[in-house]
């Protein structure tokens, strides 16, 4: 039975120790990370901050299911329709690449469905060969990325990278 991507809710808070449980048992684990800079009443601190809340990706067989519910912390995978969702190889990578090449701009997740916009490919820059749609938002230009049945995700895009498009 070939394994493939799953999309696993998590208790508040729990994703990275969720996600070190799962790859200690052996499970294949993605925990979309990004560094951000926090501010403290004392000091300023680059800090890795959990991209989607309340979720981890683990690659694993339907057999496997019952193993990831087991382990503590985890709540439930997601279901649509009522069927677990999984996400493509090709999606999972796309969206490692996605947050890889982020670097410090901020990612927004969201659930909502979002209207259709121009789809578009970046021909230049560090995201040179992204794909999605650009979505205009209180007149900051983002990309949104989708991971069928999952959600999107955003990155605002500077005036140079929205110049650098294609339809």
């Amino acid at each position: 039975m070939k394994s493939k991507w799953h999309v696993v809710h998590v208790l508040s808070r729990t994703e990275k120790k969720v996600a070190e449980r799962l790859e200690n048992s052996g499970v294949a684990v993605y925990l979309p990370i990004q560094k951000q800079l926090r501010q403290w009443s004392d000091r300023k601190k680059w800090v890795g901050m959990v991209v989607v809340s309340g979720y981890v990706f683990v690659k694993i067989t339907d057999s496997e299911q019952v193993f990831v519910l087991q382990v503590p912390g985890v709540s439930r995978f997601l279901k649509h329709n009522g069927i677990p969702v999984c996400v493509s190889e090709t999606e999972m990578q796309r969206f490692k690449n996605f947050v890889e090449k982020a670097e410090n701009r901020k990612i927004e997740f969201n659930t909502e469905i979002i209207p259709v916009g121009a789809p578009i490919t970046i021909q230049a820059g560090r995201f040179k060969g992204f794909s999605g749609e650009i979505v205009e938002h209180k007149n900051k230009h983002k990309l949104s990325v989708k991971l069928s049945n999952f959600g999107h995700f955003f990155i605002t895009l500077s005036p140079e990278d929205v110049s650098m498009v294609s339809g």
